[in-house]
C-alpha cells in the first residue's frame, strides 16, 4: 500500500473534519438542541486521528489549520445581511455540514476496502454518519420554510455559548428577573421593574445602560419564559434589542450550558452606526459572558 498517497488522502479528510467540527460547534450555539450532533462530529475527528495512527500515517498540523481557516472563511458567505446572521445562515450552514457528513461517510466506506481494515469499525462509523445526515436533514427541512418567509431586517448580532456551575432551574430563576442585569450586564446602569406581581411573560423593566459612550434607555419585556430559555425584547425610538437565552443541562451534573444571542436592530438614521455598534456589541458580549460566569459559577 502506498503510504504517501494514503497520507495525503487522510490528511485532506482531516482538514475537512476540522472544518466540520468548527461548523458544528457554531451551529449548536444558535441551536443548542443540536449539541449532540456537534459532540458526534468531534468524536469522528478523534476517531479519524486514531485510524490514521493505525495505518501509520502522521497528521500534518497545517492541514488541520487549513480546515479551521476554511470554516472561518465560510462565515463570509453572502446571506442577505451585511453585519449579522439571517435565517438563511442557518439553512446554508446546515447544508454545508450535510455535504461534509456525506464526504466523511464516503471516506469510511473507502477505508473499509483497504487490506487489514477493521470492517466492523468502519460499518459503525458509516451508520453514525448516516444518522448524523438524517438529523441534519430533519432540522434543516423544519426551519427552511420559516427562513424563506422571514421579514427583511437589518442589524447586528452577537452570540456566546458557555457553561456555568449552576443548575438549569437555578439559572432560569435568576435570569428571568431582568432587574438583576445590574449584577451581570456590564453596560447596565440601572434596571427597574415597571409592574408588580410575579415575573411572567409580559413583565416589563426600564433599563438604563451605557453604549458607545452614551446613556441609552430601553423598556424591556419578557416575551418567552420556559425551562429551555428566556427572551427579553427592549425598545426605544431608535433601536430594538432582543436577548435570547437558551438554557440546557451542562456536561456535568449541576451545570448549565447557556447560549446567549443578542440582536440589535436600528431604525432611521441610527442604521448608519451599525458597523461601530457591531464592534462594541462584540466586546460587550465578551464582558457579559465573563460576568455571568462570575455570578453563576465557573466550571473548573
Amino acid at each position: 500500500m502506498n503510504k504517501e498517497l494514503l497520507g495525503i488522502y487522510l490528511n485532506d479528510h482531516l482538514a475537512g473534519t476540522m472544518a466540520g467540527t468548527e461548523l458544528a460547534r457554531r451551529i449548536c450555539r444558535t441551536h443548542p438542541e443540536l449539541r449532540v450532533l456537534a459532540d458526534d462530529v468531534e468524536s469522528d475527528r478523534r476517531e479519524l486521528l486514531d485510524v490514521m495512527r493505525s495505518f501509520g500515517v502522521e497528521p500534518r498540523p497545517h492541514k488541520a489549520a487549513i480546515g479551521w481557516l476554511t470554516e472561518k472563511a465560510g462565515r463570509l458567505k453572502l446571506n442577505g445581511r451585511l453585519l449579522g446572521r439571517s435565517p438563511l445562515s442557518d439553512v446554508l450552514e446546515l447544508e454545508t455540514l450535510r455535504m461534509g457528513i456525506e464526504g466523511k461517510a464516503a471516506m469510511w466506506r473507502t477505508l473499509r476496502t483497504l487490506p487489514g481494515a477493521d470492517a466492523d469499525r468502519f460499518d459503525r462509523l458509516v451508520r453514525r454518519a448516516e444518522s448524523q445526515a438524517d438529523l441534519v436533514d430533519q432540522h434543516r427541512l423544519r426551519i427552511a420554510p420559516g427562513a424563506f418567509n422571514a421579514p427583511n431586517t437589518s442589524g447586528v448580532d452577537v452570540e456566546r455559548t458557555f457553561t456555568v456551575a449552576s443548575s438549569p432551574e437555578g439559572v432560569v430563576e435568576y435570569l428571568r428577573d431582568f432587574s438583576r442585569t445590574e449584577q451581570w450586564d456590564p453596560g447596565t446602569v440601572t434596571c427597574t421593574r415597571l409592574d408588580e406581581g410575579p415575573v411572567e411573560v409580559g413583565s416589563r423593566w426600564r433599563n438604563v445602560s451605557t453604549f458607545l459612550g452614551r446613556k441609552t434607555e430601553l423598556v424591556y419585556e419578557l416575551t418567552r419564559d420556559d425551562p429551555q430559555g428566556l427572551q427579553f425584547v427592549g425598545r426605544n425610538d431608535t433601536a430594538t434589542a432582543t436577548d435570547d437565552i437558551s438554557i440546557t443541562a451542562g456536561p456535568a451534573p449541576g451545570t448549565t450550558r447557556i447560549a446567549y444571542h443578542a440582536h440589535l436592530e436600528f431604525t432611521g438614521l441610527a442604521k448608519l452606526g451599525a458597523p461601530v455598534a457591531k464592534l462594541a456589541l462584540e466586546k460587550l458580549g465578551n464582558d457579559t459572558e465573563k460576568s455571568l460566569i462570575r455570578v453563576l459559577g465557573d466550571v473548573r
